[in-house]
């Protein structure tokens, strides 16, 4: 056998020496094509306009202009995952989300231009045809792709909905999610019972522990969970299921519970609405991260702020950098949108000592220098942070970051309060609810920390870009008259 398989193999590479070696060119993903078609459909009418009607000497200009906007353009829509597989299969809500970044990109760039003595650019002809005809053609153009791919199956499905349950669930539950107009197809469900047997009801996947749910629910789109009452879990695993309900809030999904109501139905109304019922635990009035208007809003206001602050900031730069030994610019670790870490920027303001560990600041705290109280004392060292919100790791308002071993009390922020991770539903902020309530500085006590945490849901509860614009503007009073910043 050995003798056999040897003697086809080698005859096989003669053959293959003997022909010609096809090679096929590589695939191209359907994320890289969508970004592809995103950056044509802006770069169309200004490159063509550029081409048709300017002199050789401003074509360069213009050309890079423009090559930069549709650039940002794609880049912003790829932070708000635009280009996931899964989401680009639902056209309608994608191509919102491309126009939307378009028109930020191009207020953001086109008021820069202005503010630098480049207003020209306002009157071309194609300036006002790139803004009325490009969303159509970011429409057209997706459309017609998603069709093709779709056509092709180049596009996987959407990403459908999650099911936990105690031990069982039947299929009546598809009936109850159309009535609430979410999708049927089921992505996964958790059995939270040691009693259940892997594999051995309906056919939907099963998932086999709470962190693949969390991790599925963190790498894919999906859009809605549902938890299915059982009796079982009011007592048993009861700490369990609370503590999963509270990692759940931390993502952008609406949380339903399903109650079983066959028993008390008869079979007759049973057959018309099948026995489950859901009623929402979180829907979509809930502010997110992934909330387009909340972006477009920051980027917007933080690249004009910045290009404003820029003379104050380095000239505090500069004060930094004669404080003492070293870096100007402070990086540390903090604790983001759904829990993910970013490293948040900062202005020094204490005396370097690398072996220093970490310590929240408190009154009288050696360790800040001169300038650095003054700085703190003001907030400029936060202005920094502007830079973290256009990257997309911050929003202008929310709730504060923290870093993940800050403690009240010797407890980590994350433990001492069950709902404090419900905070990271949202982007951190530079300023906050909180913050314009006096609610700022060193967390001596429990109590603190859950006054705090009181403001930051609040304001999750009932975000509005009013409430936002009005955060914006308490602000400058209260850093003005606030005593507990040190």
């Amino acid at each position: 056998m050995a003798e056999l398989h040897a003697s086809v193999g080698g005859d096989h590479g003669q053959l293959c020496a003997n022909q010609p070696e096809i090679v096929k060119p590589p695939k191209l993903s359907a994320s890289i094509m969508f970004r592809i078609a995103d950056f044509s459909a802006v770069l169309a009418i200004p490159l063509a306009g550029s081409l048709l009607r300017q002199s050789t000497e401003n074509l360069g200009r213009n050309l890079c202009f423009w090559t930069l906007l549709a650039f940002i353009t794609v880049m912003l829509v790829a932070s708000h995952g635009g280009y996931r597989t899964n989401q680009i299969a639902a056209p309608r809500k994608q191509t919102g989300l491309a126009i939307n970044c378009f028109f930020a990109t191009s207020f953001t760039m086109l008021s820069l231009s202005v503010l630098l003595g480049h207003a020209h650019i306002l009157s071309q002809p194609w300036t006002i045809a790139d803004l009325i005809v490009t969303p159509f053609a970011l429409g057209s153009a997706r459309s017609i792709l998603a069709n093709k791919l779709t056509t092709g199956d180049s596009l996987r499905p959407a990403s459908g909905s999650l099911v936990v349950c105690y031990d069982y669930c039947s299929r009546d539950m598809i009936g109850a999610l159309s009535e609430h107009q979410i999708s049927s197809q089921i992505a996964g469900i958790l059995y939270l019972s040691r009693k259940h047997v892997p594999g051995s009801s309906l056919n939907w996947p099963e998932i086999p522990s709470i962190q693949a749910l969390l991790k599925t629910i963190h790498t894919t789109n999906i859009q809605d969970v549902i938890f299915v009452h059982h009796p079982e879990l009011d007592g048993f695993a009861a700490t369990l299921h609370q503590e999963l309900l509270s990692d759940l809030l931390v993502y952008p999904a609406r949380i339903w519970m399903a109650f079983d109501i066959a028993p008390n139905l008869p079979a007759l109304l049973k057959d018309r609405s099948g026995s489950y019922k859901l009623v929402p635990i979180v829907t979509d009035s809930l502010v997110s991260s992934l909330n387009v208007t909340k972006r477009v809003f920051d980027l917007a206001v933080a690249t004009t702020l910045l290009i404003v602050a820029a003379p104050v900031l380095l000239l505090s730069a500069c004060f930094v950098r004669m404080s003492g030994p070293g870096p100007v610019i402070f990086r540390q670790s903090r604790t983001g949108a759904h829990g993910q870490q970013f490293t948040v920027l900062k202005l020094r303001t204490m005396a370097y000592d690398p072996d220093q560990p970490f310590a929240q600041a408190q009154h009288h705290d050696s360790r800040v220098t001169t300038i650095g109280h003054f700085l703190r004392r003001t907030s400029l060292d936060e202005l920094l942070q502007l830079v973290n919100v256009i990257k997309g790791d911050m929003s202008l308002v929310g709730p504060r970051p923290h870093a993940p071993e800050t403690q009240v009390e010797g407890i980590t922020f994350e433990n001492a309060l069950r709902l404090y991770r419900l905070r990271h539903r949202v982007k951190p902020g530079i300023t906050g609810l909180a913050q314009i309530r006096g609610q700022r500085g060193e967390t001596k006590v429990l109590s603190m920390l859950e006054q705090r945490l009181a403001s930051d849901l609040e304001y999750i509860q009932s975000w509005s870009l009013w409430l936002d614009i009005s955060i914006m503007f308490h602000t400058l009073p209260v850093l003005l008259t606030q005593t507990n910043a040190w």
